[in-house]
């Protein structure tokens, strides 16, 4: 397993002052922004995505080209700067995960109850090597931006993991469901949750064999707040081939 270094307090500074390049394609001098207008073009979407067992399902776009380099530089490379870019990119994908369908986000949109997003967790060491709970970030970003556009949001991080979870990485679908089940619990204590017309959506970055939705799914179920759908930055349920 790769180690990633968590970002240095000079470098998080930085990043907060002086935003660098795209991080999907790098252009641009440093402040001149996280994702160019070439980079956004290039992610349209949103995209359905069929995770048998997960209910509906929606991602911003497929994990290729420059979203893949961004999730990545966001994720494992401290560039924490690009949580409001990729947040954007969910707005979409909100909307059409939502049983209003794509005009659920926006003013015309009738009733406009609160959403919760509820962030997959991550494992505690890999948060703490990352500087922090990179999707608790990305949701902490979105529910501002849903809530600009009309939709009230808040963020709700009820699901964790406990230090028995593995890395996921290079385990295959049975391995991961397996890893999960023995290490996702519910989290906090009481709280203020969904009222019976406020939907919930469980958020995560990428979904690859949808193992992580189809174990927190049910535990949000138990512990009353059943998920509406999920929402991810990204679908690599289906590789895509280099052009």
């Amino acid at each position: 397993m790769t180690t990633h270094r968590a970002p240095t307090p000079f470098a998080a500074l930085l990043d907060l002052l002086l935003p660098r390049t795209c991080g999907g394609c790098g252009a641009g001098p440093p402040g001149s922004g996280g994702w160019c207008p070439a980079c956004a073009d290039d992610t349209a979407g949103p995209i359905a995505v069929r995770v048998p067992g997960a209910g509906r399902v929606v991602a911003a776009a497929r994990y290729r080209g420059p979203l893949r380099r961004a999730v990545l530089a966001y994720k494992e490379r401290g560039r924490r700067d690009l949580a409001p870019e990729l947040a954007a990119l969910l707005v979409p994908a909100v909307a059409a995960v939502l049983p209003g369908g794509p005009g659920a986000v926006g003013p015309a949109r009738a009733d406009p109850g609160r959403v919760w997003l509820v962030p997959a967790p991550s494992r505690p060491s890999a948060a703490r090597a990352r500087g922090g709970d990179h999707v608790l970030r990305l949701c902490r970003a979105l529910a501002p931006r849903l809530t600009a556009a009309g939709l009230p949001a808040r963020v709700l991080p009820v699901l964790a993991l406990d230090r028995r979870a593995r890395d996921s990485v290079g385990l295959d679908a049975a391995a991961r469901a397996e890893n999960l089940a023995s290490a996702l619990r519910p989290a906090g204590g009481p709280r203020r949750g969904p009222g019976p017309d406020e939907p919930v959506l469980l958020v995560d970055d990428v979904v690859t064999t949808g193992a992580t939705l189809r174990a927190c799914h049910p535990v949000l179920a138990r512990i009353g707040v059943p998920a509406a759908g999920s929402v991810l930055l990204a679908d690599a349920t289906t590789p895509v081939r280099s052009r």
